[in-house]
């Protein structure tokens, strides 16, 4: 999904920013006023600064601390050295309390990676799928525009797998994954859908869902993988659907899982819009099979 400027974490990061200049402003406020002996609570903003709210956090958080030391060395009775000793300490936690945060940060991401991703194909799993295809219908549903969905199911997949070994059927899989992260649009959402099924989720009208689904057939139709004897290979069948007004994702799944079971049951290798909106987009027709394979 596209990242907005203003997302929800975005505002975040700045609320716990102005916390953190409001915490350094008070401590120094209060170090100013006489109280040569709060200083030291300048670590707390200090600190914190990097895991809260980023390495500019830090930096900011560190150059208005040293403004205030900077003051406080002037003052009767200070010790300039100890001032400065303390802010590098204190920057030097909080450089460590960044690093130590932005480890672990990196390590759950990559855990929650893999628990969005299908191992296999390296595609988005079911999971993340459902999850974006209500984002996506809540959002039009809001705002307005068009959300389509293509569902894809590979032409006698059992007989590959049944005649070449799961090993084989399993890199043909990871192929045709391929193929959909080569011909997806920066914008549209790439899955499988479970089994030999794959899916895309296009935000926009089926028009372009078509589309997508006819080069996705066609790329498709000229992958081979090596197999006992030779190459081998199978078509894709494809259904398209676009959200109607006031429906929800269950409702374009299913939309587009019937116009997938039209291009079975007319011969598969074929894009088939749903009835709903076939006639704003059409059909493609069934292309010539590649390599004998039907």
């Amino acid at each position: 999904m596209r990242p907005r400027l203003t997302s929800g974490p975005h505002r975040a990061a700045r609320r716990r920013l102005a916390a953190l200049a409001g915490a350094t402003a008070a401590v120094g406020l209060v170090a100013l006023a006489g109280v040569t002996s709060a200083w030291p609570l300048l670590a707390v903003p200090i600190v914190l600064a990097a895991p809260l709210a980023g390495w500019a956090a830090l930096a900011a958080t560190t150059a208005v601390a040293a403004i205030v030391l900077v003051v406080l060395a002037g003052a009767p009775g200070a010790g300039a050295l100890e001032l400065a000793a303390g802010l590098v300490a204190f920057a030097a936690a909080g450089v460590g309390a960044g690093a130590l945060h932005g480890s672990e940060r990196r390590r759950l991401a990559r855990v929650a990676a893999l628990s969005l991703t299908d191992r296999l194909t390296g595609l988005y799993n079911y999971a993340f799928l459902t999850d974006a295809l209500d984002r996506e219908c809540r959002r039009a549903e809001r705002y307005g525009g068009a959300v389509s969905l293509v569902l894809l199911d590979l032409d006698h997949f059992k007989d590959f797998n049944d005649t070449h070994g799961h090993a084989a059927g399993n890199r043909l899989l990871a192929e045709v994954g391929r193929v959909l992260v080569a011909e997806r649009r920066a914008t549209d959402v790439v899955a499988r859908f479970g089994g030999e099924e794959f899916a895309v989720l296009v935000p926009g009208p089926v028009r372009e869902a078509a589309e997508a689904a006819e080069r996705i057939r066609r790329a498709v139709a000229q992958v081979a993988v090596a197999v006992p004897g030779g190459r081998d290979g199978r078509t894709i069948s494809a259904g398209v659907a676009q959200r109607a007004p006031g429906a929800g994702a269950e409702s374009l799944v299913e939309d587009a899982d019937r116009a997938l079971y039209r291009s079975k049951a007319r011969g598969r290798n074929r894009v088939s819009v749903s009835e709903g909106a076939s006639a704003a987009a059409g059909e493609t027709r069934r292309a010539r099979p590649v390599g004998g394979v039907a």
